[in-house]
């Protein structure tokens, strides 16, 4: 071996040592990413209207709330209200499930308890034509994890 062949090997093993060592450190040193916001439920236009509509749900709905429902299901809400409607909607679909009693409300915290994906089971296993269900159905994907989660916490 020659002196050229050696000098280019003892370069390659500095870099190699070097990146070894500098990858991590240089890893170690980026700033840490941003956390990634939590999603929050917000009632779209058609479901204001179908919550409005539902016979289920109606009766549990304060004032402010169905206030709050029209407003965004006209279109002219902002997204706070949109939430607090959103809110107010996964409250009264509680009260109906509590006022449904019995075997749905017992299945509906067992379900809530295993998550999103039992509970849709549990709820698409119910009749298309039961009320509960029907009630459910308006309040989309992120109503229904609101209302898990209220399930959940009472």
């Amino acid at each position: 071996m020659n002196i050229s062949h050696l000098r280019v090997a003892a370069a390659t093993v500095a870099a190699a040592v070097a990146l070894g060592v500098a990858a991590p450190a240089a890893t170690a040193a980026q700033a840490r990413p941003a956390a990634a916001s939590a999603t929050v439920a917000v009632l779209t236009a058609d479901q204001a209207r179908t919550v409005l509509d539902s016979p289920e749900l109606r009766p549990h709905l304060s004032t402010q709330a169905q206030t709050e429902l029209r407003a965004v299901a006209a279109g002219e809400a902002a997204p706070q209200l949109q939430r607090s409607a959103a809110s107010a909607a996964a409250k009264a679909a509680l009260a109906a499930l509590k006022k449904a009693g019995g075997k749905v409300w017992s299945g509906a915290k067992s379900a809530a308890a295993k998550g999103f994906t039992a509970f849709k089971k549990w709820m698409d296993d119910l009749p298309w034509y039961h009320p509960v269900r029907l009630a459910l159905a308006a309040l989309g994907t992120e109503g229904i994890k609101q209302l898990i989660n209220l399930i959940n916490n009472s």
